[in-house]
């Protein structure tokens, strides 16, 4: 097992399986052998079912285990049934695992660890063709462009930042000189604004993408492309927190989407390097790294020569005293937390800690979506439209389904939100409303300014806004692909671009296992929370008396999710997360310190990167 991919169930696992072998060790008097490591290897096979695969067959292999030390022994073999019940278990772990039961959520602490498996094969790299090289002409990227050309391709460069109309035409440039193989993508965009630069350069690699797997899904090939991403944060992903480029998390979330997407078409690889690397260091790894097969696309390449993956640990920190790191006169900023998944994982936060609460949402609360008595009796949005039909029947307005829908689901929102705060305010915190958009950073600007006024200085920031615009790449509304990406990775900076960083107590933003794992049809969103994960990191590093975390959520059973998508996880035996145990997790990581810079809360007994359909 130490060979395959690791996820956050891997250490669940790991800890079920040697309980498992204790007991059998108990059952038989004698350890596990080899012979039956073998048998049962193949239940490694799938981390998915490991555990149920292992209750429904532990008397199984208990018999099995008897039949071969009997057999090497000459000694009557016992039957299961008749084996003696251990005594103790020194490491306890869950017997059954109830689909049903919101205990199956669980939390995990992201962190690097030595990774030295992966299968060597052929290289990646192919022997011929045109390869797009996407980025700044420096010694790094020009002895890659040097690399491959030695290797048989045909270099293209591609400089500077392209609309994705430049990118449709550079591709078609591109194949009009021979098959496009591939693109190699060196991460070193870099500017006065770091940041700005690296969003600039994460919007043409996106452009380039979609062009190019519309290119390759028409053209149908034989063969298998090469998509090559090179980062340099500190060849551990970005882990250390050392380096200020940390922005380029983005690449980490579109290799893994991409790996997922347009996988029987390519070959995907990210290498993170350190940031001093040499040419020929890089060069060295480079090669190595693309004959390594490996399950997820995205790997640390020490200048030692060792890989480096990541790995879910299993946790359970509970507080038995708050140790909260801010007090109930602190200013605490919120996005996204006037309705949905935020404001309930805040509202359970302010019912254990409250303090100063400022909201920020793009809704404005008008006149004209304020309930009335008629329909503050009305729950769900097919019956409010038939009011407003109604309604605007009644004073003459033909309004088209779109104006109807859109007024019905203003008066619902509206609803909410006042709902939210009136609770919130019921748990003893100040709440207070600002209407703004934190991907306007003039807007934001006057906004945060005004609340520094009014409310006070602001001591803690949690962003937990976000949008879904889920299609495949080849699909995707490239503004769309922006809007997503501008609410994780724009919003964060801007607003923090509006306080004194030096006096921040905690910075949480709410990520998602679509960054950690890639998913299908989410390569924008992924992008954005990537960039989340290895921000807290870096922030956490920069400013150590700021307790900086990124929460990596599972699907909740509520939110952005519409009813399809929740329809279709549940039917596929995914658990959701529950609002109530989600929100309970969410202020318990506040009461235990926020000791940790990246945790994912999930289930793990089913897959927890689960695919909304795309189109």
């Amino acid at each position: 097992m130490e060979n395959r991919k690791y996820d956050p169930r891997t250490e669940s696992l790991k800890d079920f399986w040697n309980s498992q072998q204790e007991r059998l060790a108990l059952l038989s008097g004698m350890p596990i052998t080899d012979d039956i490591l073998r048998l049962t290897a193949a239940f490694g096979e799938s981390e998915i079912a490991m555990f149920e695969k292992l209750m429904q067959t532990q008397s199984r292999l208990a018999a099995l285990l008897a039949q071969t030390n009997a057999s090497e022994a000459g000694t009557p073999v016992l039957e299961a049934p008749s084996l003696p019940a251990p005594k103790t278990v020194s490491n306890p772990v869950i017997e059954r695992l109830d689909l049903s039961d919101p205990k199956t959520v669980r939390r995990f602490e992201i962190h690097p660890y030595e990774n030295v498996g992966g299968v060597r094969g052929e290289s990646m790299i192919p022997s011929d063709g045109v390869l797009l090289l996407v980025g700044r002409k420096d010694p790094r990227s020009v002895a890659l462009a040097d690399f491959f050309t030695k290797k048989g391709m045909r270099i293209r460069w591609i400089e500077g930042e392209l609309s994705e109309e430049e990118a449709s035409a550079q591709i078609a440039s591109a194949a009009a000189e021979g098959p496009v193989k591939g693109l190699a993508i060196p991460a070193n965009a870099y500017g006065a604004d770091a940041d700005e630069a690296i969003y600039g350069h994460t919007m043409t690699v996106a452009n380039l993408l979609k062009h190019y797997t519309i290119y390759i899904r028409a053209l149908k090939p034989t063969w298998r492309s090469m998509i090559f991403f090179a980062t340099f944060l500190d060849g551990k992903l970005g882990f250390t927190g050392e380096n200020d480029h940390y922005a380029y998390g983005t690449f980490n979330g579109i290799a893994k989407t991409l790996a997922i997407e347009f996988g029987e078409h390519a070959d995907v690889k990210l290498i993170d390097f350190e940031p001093d690397v040499t040419a020929d260091e890089m060069l060295a790894l480079t090669a190595d790294e693309l004959c390594i097969r490996d399950l997820w696309p995205e790997i640390g390449r020490t200048r030692d020569g060792k890989r480096w993956s990541v790995n879910g640990v299993f946790t359970q920190k509970v507080a038995a005293e708050s140790r909260c790191p801010y007090d109930a006169n602190d200013v605490v900023v919120v996005t996204g937390g006037s309705r949905g998944v935020t404001s309930q994982c805040v509202l359970a936060l302010m019912e254990k800690a409250p303090c100063k609460l400022v909201i920020l949402g793009r809704a404005e609360i008008l006149e004209e979506h304020m309930d009335d008595e008629e329909s503050a009796k009305i729950p769900d949005i097919k019956e409010m439209k038939t009011l407003i039909a109604r309604r605007f029947k009644a004073a003459g307005f033909k309004g088209s389904f779109s104006q109807i829908e859109q007024k019905a689901k203003a008066i619902l929102a509206q609803r909410e939100m006042l709902n939210t705060f009136r609770t919130l305010e019921e748990t003893g915190c100040k709440v207070h409303y600002y209407s703004c958009d934190v991907n306007n950073p003039e807007s934001l600007s006057a906004t945060m300014a005004k609340i520094e006024r009014e409310v006070g200085p602001v001591r803690g920031v949690i962003h937990g806004a976000g949008l879904l615009a889920d299609c495949k790449i080849w699909n995707k509304d490239m503004s769309r692909f922006r809007a997503v990406l501008d609410t994780k990775f724009k919003g964060l900076n801007h607003i923090l671009s509006c306080v004194d960083k030096n006096r921040l107590k905690f910075v949480v933003a709410f990520s998602s296992v679509a960054g950690y794992f890639g998913n299908d049809g989410q390569m924008d969103y992924a992008a954005g929370n990537e960039f989340l994960d290895k921000f807290a990191h870096r922030f956490r590093k920069k400013y150590p008396n700021c307790k900086t975390l990124a929460i990596n959520w599972g699907a909740w059973d509520g939110g952005m999710m519409d009813y399809i998508y929740r329809k279709t996880l549940t039917e596929k035996g995914y658990v959701l997360i529950p609002m109530e145990v989600g929100a309970n997790y969410f202020a318990n990581e506040f009461l235990i310190g926020l000791p940790y810079g990246q945790i994912l809360i999930s289930n793990n007994d089913k897959p927890v990167d689960a695919t909304r359909p795309a189109e």
